[in-house]
């Protein structure tokens, strides 16, 4: 390599030398005389021609390729300096741009990437993309159709994992994502900081986590909690003296539900398959009655809702007091489902409603969706819980503990995380005085589209309409199915508070535009709406959206062809 260095700077030299008034003759020579040189040089085997072909046993050269190298070189020079042409006017000499007439540059076909598409280049289609795009980098500033939601799972178009909610979560978050195996050395802490960003919003301690709010009525998990919470109850506490769980029950544990319960079939095959006794609430006579029998029988908890899952009932404030009192009397936990009802009905949980905390609390909750984690929370102030005089932190903090630590972990990394600061913007944003706001704007819209007010249910945002109601709906939106009823749940973000967001964007004429930009963008993402806007079921695949209400139904709600819901809103628009 010695040899290629050493010419390749002469040749250089020479090309410098071209104009200071050397002889042209000379200068070829010398730039003849360094393409000689470098030419056989790369015939050499072995030679490094590319670093992608490079040869790790390149031989090296020797004198005798230097002096042959030198000879080819001195040969090329007599050979070929004589024919070449002064320096002067091969310099001159330069690439001559071709013409192109005006005809030319008509009639020329224009590359590929620069060729006009008919729909995407559209104005309006530009123009309906670039709002959607803005709207998906800021969802939380729009108003949105689906009020579905994921079965109500999510509370907000903000990511609850960034900085802008916690610097704590964002940096667990980081690490979750980078180097997982690094989190899990944290995991113990993430479990604690969760617990009290809980407690101190809900009042009440989460003691088992699980998959799915529906393992958290498995008769034998509840016994079990029971019987742990008993073994940590103080000796002078009130259960020390009652007998709250025999041996029967323990073995063979079963519940009681309240009618109308979400899912009392599923709470009977968790049963060992005995059908659960279910208490009819149209006395406090009937239901005394019921709960001791059922406590005769071997019932150990009894699950009562306060918004029915199933059609939007509210329970009233007679029967809520009615069940503590016989809850209480007969030692049958209570236990209440706030799976849905959680942050959005006017309070952390739906029970703690002025009008219902004041008659007592339950003893456990049944909590997940909204919340981002599934489980059982215990709250200490509860009609039962309360006799086992477990009162200190040292205490209850034992209690949970040990009972988390016959787990591998508290709950999925990711899980906690989002519940977490899903929890932290809860809090700051003062999500439940949000939800009646809500609730009742959107009330006032579902009333101008001519629903009648004992046709909508449930409580705060959580709204429930029959599908005939829905169906008849001049401004379609996306909600849940719950039996013969559409459920409504909606995101709690500032711009849901927002009357004229609302008219403009979702109901009324005034909608139809916003609507066309959300079709346009769901096109140009090959998306559409997955759920039918009058009864909430799953569409199937094939059924094409319509470009207007940005819908499809499902095949029971339109057997036929789609027809907009108001046909002259499309003319209008």
């Amino acid at each position: 390599m010695k040899v290629s260095i050493v010419h390749l700077r002469l040749g250089m030299i020479a090309a410098v030398m071209v104009d200071f008034n050397v002889s042209s003759r000379i200068s070829w020579a010398w730039i003849e005389y360094f393409k000689g040189v470098t030419g056989i040089i790369t015939s050499l085997p072995g030679y490094w021609k590319s670093p992608f072909s490079c040869s790790q046993d390149m031989p090296p050269i020797t004198k005798k390729h230097n002096r042959g190298t030198r000879k080819a070189g001195r040969a090329v020079l007599r050979s070929q300096s004589a024919s070449k042409p002064k320096v002067n006017q091969v310099l001159a000499i330069r690439p001559k741009r071709a013409r192109i007439s005006k005809r030319d540059k008509q009639t020329s076909k224009a590359p590929i990437s620069s060729q006009k598409h008919p729909v995407r280049d559209d104005p309006q289609f530009q123009k309906a993309i670039s709002s959607a795009e803005r709207r998906e980098c800021h969802p939380e500033d729009f108003p949105d159709l689906d009020f579905h939601n994921s079965f109500g799972s999510f509370l907000t178009r903000k990511n609850p994992v960034s900085e802008n909610v916690d610097t704590k979560v964002a940096h667990y978050w980081n690490l979750l994502s980078q180097t997982p195996t690094v989190l899990q050395q944290h995991i113990h802490d993430i479990g604690d900081q969760y617990r009290d960003a809980f407690r101190r919003f809900f009042m009440g301690e989460p003691i088992s986590l699980h998959g799915h709010v529906s393992d958290a009525s498995n008769p034998a998990l509840l016994t079990s909690l029971i019987c742990h919470l008993v073994s940590h109850a103080s000796s002078r506490s009130e259960m020390s003296k009652v007998r709250f769980l025999d041996e029967k029950t323990r073995t063979n544990p079963r519940v009681a539900v309240t009618v109308g319960s979400y899912r009392a079939d599923a709470v009977q095959l968790l049963a060992n398959s005995l059908p659960p006794v279910v208490i009819d609430a149209e006395s406090a006579a009937r239901i005394d009655a019921q709960v001791e029998a059922a406590k005769a029988l071997g019932y150990v908890e009894l699950i009562a809702e306060i918004v029915s899952a199933r059609d939007g009932n509210i329970i009233s404030e007679r029967v809520w007091k009615n069940l503590l009192n016989s809850c209480a009397r007969y030692n049958l936990v209570l236990v209440v489902d706030e799976a849905l009802t959680s942050i959005r009905c006017g309070a952390p949980f739906a029970h703690q409603l002025p009008k219902y905390c004041k008659h007592g609390l339950p003893d456990m909750i049944r909590f997940g969706k909204a919340v981002r984690t599934n489980g059982v929370a215990i709250d200490w102030q509860g009609i039962n819980v309360k006799k086992l005089g477990i009162v200190t932190a040292e205490d209850r903090q034992l209690a949970i503990l040990d009972w988390q630590a016959r787990l591998t972990e508290m709950a999925q990394a990711a899980n906690l995380l989002i519940s977490w600061g899903t929890l932290v913007l809860t809090e700051r944003e003062q999500w439940p005085q949000r939800g009646c706001e809500i609730g009742r704007i959107l009330r006032s819209f579902a009333l101008s589209e001519g629903t009648q007010n004992r046709d909508i249910g449930g409580l705060g945002s959580l709204i429930y309409l029959r599908c005939q109601v829905q169906a008849r709906f001049f401004s379609p939106v996306m909600g849940a199915k719950a039996g013969n009823h559409v459920r409504w749940l909606p995101v709690m973000d500032a711009v849901m508070m927002s009357t004229d967001e609302l008219r403009s964007k979702i109901f009324g004429p005034g909608s139809i535009a916003h609507r066309k930009e959300i079709s346009a963008y769901l096109k140009s993402k090959d998306l559409q709406m997955g759920f039918c806007s009058r009864c909430g079921a799953a569409v199937e695949a094939g059924v094409r959206a319509c470009d207007v209400c940005v819908f499809r139904n499902c095949q029971e709600c339109e057997p036929r062809k789609h027809i907009c819901p108001n046909r002259s809103l499309k003319t209008a628009a």
